[in-house]
């Protein structure tokens, strides 16, 4: 058996503003996918040359495992096999922009590269699992599938279509640092391709104003970096406040979450969205820092959201065992 485990991503600043040019921040977080593959014990097909037989087990719909597993065995040039198993746990719950189908794109091709290659190798895996959220997502980025391959934090910044810069942040996050948790206000209603082409309707209609917000959110991440490599949370604090209200200035922001928002800053914290953001209702999760959780539980309760501690910076795709 081979197990492999992927850290998940949240970006810390950057989402919607990266369409832009602008450059965003992304994190590794400890929430992780782990994938394992191994022989099936009992076989409960008749194996024929490049025919699917093999058994996924996981709690969430496997329609892209075994679509991405068919990738893999074409880009891997694995034509003859014996019945294999894969099974899927993970604490990246799918659809709140926290990179759970970058996690499996790249546990997958971690797991099989290994399995029928005997090969470890990250830039190899971040390639396979690319060119699977390509098939799957139609252009991506590449950063989502980067950040989790490689952990720690990840600068990412697109110059022109083809040309996009990625750097691993050469530094460890500050200890001092580790108060940030994850509120879930429920999945949004929009999908992240529509709350994109809502920025882009805004940024036709109110060019001046949308540019200002995108260069003062340029401004922010770039303060962001310095404040966790240095381990300034004064710095950090009011980068993500700022930041935020670019977020809202963009419209990306519902209205319903925007009290629970300033709640948590009048008491000494911050927050901000991630990912796409909604304009209806909920946002998915949202990124918090804040020194006392008993305090922000309290503030969720009348809103049923629920807390979670989370920390930054953490080891990017691993190999978990391979025996």
């Amino acid at each position: 058996m081979v197990t492999v485990s992927v850290p998940g991503k949240i970006h810390v600043m950057g989402e919607h503003a990266v369409v832009y040019g602008k450059p965003a921040i992304l994190a590794a977080i400890n929430l992780r996918m782990c994938i394992s593959i191994r022989h099936q014990t009992r076989q409960k097909h008749h194996v024929h040359k490049k025919q699917m037989d093999i058994e996924i087990l996981s709690q969430e719909p496997i329609n892209d495992a075994q679509y991405a597993v068919r990738l893999l065995l074409e880009q891997l040039s694995v034509n003859d096999y014996q019945p294999f198993s894969i099974s899927i746990s993970s604490q990246i719950p799918a659809g709140y922009h926290l990179g759970s189908s970058a996690a499996l794109a790249v546990g997958l091709s971690g797991v099989m590269l290994y399995y029928f290659k005997k090969v470890w190798n990250p830039i190899r895996i971040n390639e396979l699992a690319y060119e699977i959220e390509k098939k799957q997502h139609g252009n991506p980025s590449g950063g989502d599938n980067t950040a989790v391959t490689t952990g720690g934090f990840l600068w990412f910044r697109k110059e022109l279509e083809f040309l996009k810069s990625m750097w691993q942040l050469p530094f460890k996050p500050q200890s001092s640092l580790n108060h940030f948790f994850l509120i879930n206000t429920g999945k949004p209603i929009e999908t992240t391709g529509e709350m994109v082409t809502y920025v882009k309707e805004k940024m036709q209609k109110e060019k001046i104003k949308m540019e200002k917000l995108l260069a003062l959110n340029e401004q922010q991440t770039k303060r962001i970096v310095l404040a966790l490599k240095e381990g300034n949370e004064e710095e950090l604090l009011d980068a993500i406040h700022i930041g935020e209200q670019t977020l809202e200035g963009f419209g990306v922001v519902s209205k319903t979450i925007q009290p629970l928002m300033r709640a948590i800053e009048k008491t000494g914290g911050a927050a901000k969205i991630l990912g796409g953001g909604g304009r209806k209702a909920g946002v998915g999760f949202i990124l918090c820092y804040h020194h006392t959780p008993k305090d922000i539980e309290y503030m969720c309760r009348p809103y049923g959201y629920s807390l979670k501690h989370i920390t930054l910076g953490e080891e990017g795709v691993r190999l978990e065992s391979k025996y």
